[in-house]
């Protein structure tokens, strides 16, 4: 009996060590270095963000001549983006493409302000690796052992709900929607003085939690993700432009320094021209998905550039006070210094 049981366990833990050991670098014939690399994301299947990880895997095989293969895991099923996060600064999960979380560091939330960008050209100019917010993002996740390579632009974000929001634009009355929020000081503090009363919940969680009635709406996305994950679970979409939401490509920073620097270009390259090409399709993309949500009989609310502006400007003057704490004054100064030049 002791013998199989020490047989059962040595062949697991062969059949684990196998297992991880299968992103572990080799050397081919010719003495190069090779790999053998997992992608997590957590966009659906055919959601623009996961077409753009598949066709950075082919590209980055393709010009290694197949040294670097890439398996990507679209739909969070290598777990929701916080987790994703832990393991690829640990490395082991090699890179990803998602939200940047906060839970390591409030200061990701930086880019997260409500109405901290007032049109699609100042969100671009912000969501590149030489930019202010390049540089500190760079700065924030290398303290986590992962590099940021580049970004995927999602568009702006809104509120899906099963029942109507009450007086959307008086901030005093409570709207009549129980809100899943991100565990984010920002989205929660903003929520909360829109007039909502909020649920923090794990992204993983919002499908069930708005099937079984748990919550009644969430804010938080933009309307590709509205209508490819939850049109058949609501019944309105309000454009509320209250953030930019652009997910962050990252990847180990041990792998990274580790590839040649022929490799590293080639990895850097591909991730400019994805960051370049989300921009210039988000906008038309997000008109696309609104359209999509209304031909799903969903009531699609936008504002006027008035009505945006007064909840931009209630945003800024009520909800940014939180920043002080969660990202801390001195870096709130430099980033909207940075959004004036």
């Amino acid at each position: 009996m002791k013998k199989g049981l020490l047989f059962i366990s040595l062949l697991f833990i062969a059949l684990f060590l196998g297992a991880c050991g299968n992103n572990k670098e080799a050397s081919g014939e010719s003495g190069e270095k090779t790999y053998n690399l997992k992608f997590g994301g957590i966009m659906p299947e055919d959601h623009p963000t996961t077409v753009a990880m598949k066709e950075m895997a082919k590209e980055v095989e393709e010009q290694t001549a197949g040294r670097i293969k890439i398996k990507v895991f679209p739909a969070s099923q290598l777990g929701d983006y916080t987790l994703m996060y832990e393991e690829i600064s640990k490395g082991t999960l090699d890179m990803g493409l998602m939200s940047n979380p906060s839970h390591l560091d409030s200061r990701q939330e930086m880019v997260l302000l409500p109405y901290l960008f007032k049109d699609y050209a100042q969100a671009e100019e912000q969501f590149k690796m030489d930019s202010f917010v390049g540089k500190k993002l760079q700065e924030i996740d290398n303290k986590q052992n992962i590099q940021l390579l580049g970004f995927h632009a999602q568009g702006f974000g809104g509120l899906g709900s099963k029942n109507e929001v009450k007086d959307p634009l008086n901030f005093s009355s409570n709207k009549g929607v129980l809100l899943r929020v991100p565990g984010m000081d920002t989205f929660i503090k903003n929520a909360k003085d829109l007039g909502f009363n909020t649920v923090p919940l794990p992204y993983a969680d919002l499908y069930t939690a708005l099937q079984a009635g748990t919550v009644e709406g969430w804010i938080g996305g933009h309307p590709q993700v509205n209508y490819m994950q939850f049109r058949d679970v609501i019944k309105y979409y309000y454009q509320y432009n209250n953030f930019f939401e652009a997910h962050n490509l990252y990847i180990n920073k041990d792998l990274w320094d580790n590839f040649t620097e022929e490799d590293r270009q080639i990895f850097q390259k591909l991730a400019n021209e994805m960051t370049a090409y989300s921009f210039e399709n988000a906008e038309k993309l997000e008109e696309e998905y609104r359209a999509k949500l209304k031909e799903e009989g969903i009531k699609v609310i936008e504002f006027t550039d008035e009505e945006l502006q007064t909840l931009a400007d209630y945003s800024r003057e009520n909800s940014w006070s939180v920043a002080e704490e969660t990202i801390g004054k001195d870096l709130l100064e430099e980033l909207l210094a940075a959004l004036e030049e």
